[in-house]
């Protein structure tokens, strides 16, 4: 098992409509969280403004996370032709995770069967023990079927850490192939 204690990175996430950015520098991280975050057009100027206040080169990167969801399609589009364009200019790779990961490392797996994220008023419902594979299918349920107390629900994603994205790096749980959004069933 490889390990990325000592990587470099930044994590992109916009699936719930709030901006995450997580960036792990020389074993110091920063992050920025902006709530309600609309305009993905946007999204390079607040990201290097960031690294400008960090003092982060992207040259020195390792590589980016991003999250592809499940959440909002066209915004996370956008972000993932941002981060492309800036990979190819600067060689840089993108390692893509889900909602899905980053739940199961939040939530109490003894407690809970299975979890669900809510995007436009449905659930997005996977069993903890799937989702660790990146490819397992996924239920879509209405709000009215997800009563169940052994899921555990999100309507946005707790903070998280580069300590719980570093589970998904160190596990290799992530894809650095095929990288579209997560928005239906494939």
């Amino acid at each position: 098992m490889k390990t990325f204690i000592d990587a470099n990175f930044c994590s992109v996430d916009f699936t719930l409509g709030s901006l995450v950015l997580i960036a792990k520098k020389d074993n110091s991280e920063f992050s920025i969280i902006k709530e309600k975050f609309k305009n993905s057009e946007n999204f390079i100027n607040i990201l290097l403004d960031f690294f400008n206040q960090h003092n982060i080169k992207i040259e020195n990167l390792d590589f980016f996370m991003l999250n592809l969801g499940p959440g909002g399609f066209v915004g996370l589009r956008n972000i993932l032709s941002s981060l492309k364009s800036i990979s190819l200019v600067k060689k840089i790779k993108i390692l893509a995770f889900n909602n899905f990961q980053i739940l199961k490392t939040l939530v109490d797996t003894k407690k809970y069967v299975s979890v669900a994220v809510e995007v436009n008023n449905k659930f997005y419902v996977k069993k903890i023990t799937d989702c660790d594979d990146y490819y397992s299918k996924f239920v879509l349920q209405s709000h009215s079927d997800i009563d169940n107390a052994r899921i555990a629900k999100f309507s946005e994603l707790p903070k998280y850490t580069s300590k719980n994205l570093l589970y998904i790096l160190d596990n290799e749980l992530f894809i650095d192939t095929k990288l579209f959004p997560i928005y239906e069933n494939k």
